[in-house]
């Protein structure tokens, strides 16, 4: 997540029979139910899930801080004659706590090119004194219990101005492989801004 904790998400139990088994929404509600991790180590239960989701189930993180889940076997719709009931492959959004916990920090641009490892660069925010931390997530990529290119980083801030923020870039690939992150701006409280993009690689032409 942008403030760093954990999100544990998806599951379910005895629904693999495919096309002779019960709809996935009979499996019990315990293999629902969702846990949180704080920065302490710390695990909690959170919501339950309204349907249970295993084997091709998703779960992504938004720009704009919200989890959006989705997914479930293939017999969630193709078992259900009904498209107009609950089992209809929708999908469920988690909103964290943090979201609740005043108003956002402001990130009103960023840089349009690739910035280069390493490189300071330049975000435009309208009360950057508020800001405490500034946070990378790479875009989620999962399947299969498995998030492939789950990546956190904390950039530094190097100076405030009116209006902007300076900030510097990962310092090389192997923190950082060359791509797309969300930038996140966080206040004190833990509250995310809604997430930019930026892009991070060796300088064009090399």
């Amino acid at each position: 997540m942008p403030d760093g904790t954990l999100f544990t998400v998806n599951g379910a139990h005895d629904i693999r029979d495919y096309g002779n088994g019960p709809y996935n929404p009979n499996a019990d509600l315990k293999y629902r139910q969702t846990e949180m991790r704080d920065t302490d180590g710390n695990w909690k239960l959170g919501p339950a899930q309204r349907l249970p989701r295993g084997y091709h189930s998703n779960a992504v993180v938004l720009p704009d801080g919200r989890i959006m889940v989705t997914g479930d076997e293939a017999q969630q719709i193709a078992n259900d004659p009904d498209i107009q009931d609950d089992m209809d492959g929708s999908i469920e959004i988690y909103e964290p706590a943090y979201l609740h916990n005043g108003d956002r920090p402001d990130l009103s641009a960023v840089p349009r090119r690739t910035i280069g490892y390493d490189d300071r660069f330049q975000v435009l925010s309208s009360n950057p004194d508020d800001v405490r931390r500034a946070v990378l997530l790479a875009p989620t990529t999962a399947t299969h219990s498995v998030n492939f290119s789950q990546r956190h980083l904390d950039v530094r801030i190097k100076s405030r101005s009116d209006g902007a923020l300076e900030l510097q870039a990962p310092p090389s690939a192997q923190a950082a492989p060359p791509g797309y992150y969300m930038l996140f701006l966080l206040n004190e409280e833990g509250v995310p801004s809604t997430a930019k993009f930026v892009s991070f690689g060796p300088p064009v032409g090399i």
